[in-house]
Formats: structure tokens, C-alpha cells, sequence
């Protein structure tokens, strides 16, 4: 297995020995920081921030319960003091539940987005991609290092700004 890998490690270095022109980008980061990205994703950022204010709504009252429940706790009944203690772990357990659903709709909001935006991203990398005669882009992400003028990202929100 260590060979296999060091053997693809190994190609694509070579790769990279006789690409002349290198770029990274940040392809998603372009993609919303644009005008249209900013444009595209105004609806689903205004849907976020109400998931995030009614989340919030629920946090408060969660902490509501447990204020309660510490102030309450020497007074209770053991039966009624397990009642609460379990109710709260309850409303707990919605509240986590409800955070994870709604952090999954904001991804798949921004998703959208990407998807939406994608050819048109595509396309102006492309230009880019030509006008500069790279050899070889790579995700900014997977990238160990990269020299502050091999990034392309910026070039790529210019380009989308302008429509080109």
C-alpha cells in the first residue's frame, strides 16, 4: 500500500515538475464572494439569520428551564425534581436536534448557490486559465503552500464581477 502511494505521490510530482505555470484557487470562496454570489445568495442568507434568530429563541428558553430548575431544585419533590431534570434534557435534546437540521439546511442553502454559480465560475476560470497560460490549477485548499502570487482567486472574483 506504502508503494502504490508513494508511486502516485511520485507521478504527481512529476506532474507538477513540468507544469511551468501554476495556480491555486479558492473556486468556492470566489464563487460567493462575487457580485452575483453575493446576489444569489441574499434569500438564503436572510433564511439563515431567521433559523438563527428562532434557534436562539429556543436556546433562551432552554436556558429559561434550567434557571428555573437550579432555583427551584432544594424545593422540589424528588419526583417533581426528576420530572423537570428529565423535561429539560428533553427540550436539550430538541434544541441540539433543531441546531443540527438547521445548519444542515444553511449548507445545502450554499450549496444551491455553488451549484447555481458553477458554470459561470467555470468559465471565467477557463478564460483565466488561458489568459495566463497555466499548466496546472489546483484547490487553494490542498494546497501545502503556495507562493501570495500564485493565487488566482481574486483575478477569479474580478472576472465574475465584470461578467466577462
Amino acid at each position: 500500500m506504502k508503494k502504490v502511494l508513494g508511486a502516485l505521490v511520485g507521478l504527481f510530482m512529476v506532474g507538477c515538475v513540468h507544469a511551468n505555470n501554476v495556480a491555486v484557487v479558492d473556486f468556492r470562496a470566489a464563487l460567493l464572494q462575487s457580485n452575483i454570489g453575493q446576489k444569489a445568495s441574499a434569500e438564503p442568507r436572510k433564511q439563515v439569520a431567521e433559523m438563527d434568530a428562532r434557534l436562539k429563541s429556543e436556546q433562551e428558553k432552554v436556558q429559561k428551564k434550567a434557571d428555573a430548575l437550579k432555583r427551584d431544585e432544594l424545593t422540589l419533590s424528588p419526583a417533581d425534581l426528576k420530572k423537570r431534570r428529565m423535561e429539560l434534557m428533553q427540550s436539550e435534546n430538541q434544541l441540539r436536534s433543531m441546531a443540527a437540521g438547521m445548519q444542515h439546511q444553511a449548507q445545502g442553502l450554499e450549496q444551491s448557490v455553488i451549484e447555481k454559480l458553477t458554470p459561470q465560475g467555470e468559465a471565467a476560470l477557463k478564460a483565466i486559465i488561458k489568459e495566463r497560460k497555466l499548466d496546472l490549477v489546483i484547490n487553494r485548499d490542498v494546497a501545502v503552500y503556495a507562493a501570495p502570487d500564485s493565487d488566482i482567486t481574486k483575478a477569479l472574483i474580478d472576472r465574475l464581477n465584470k461578467g466577462k
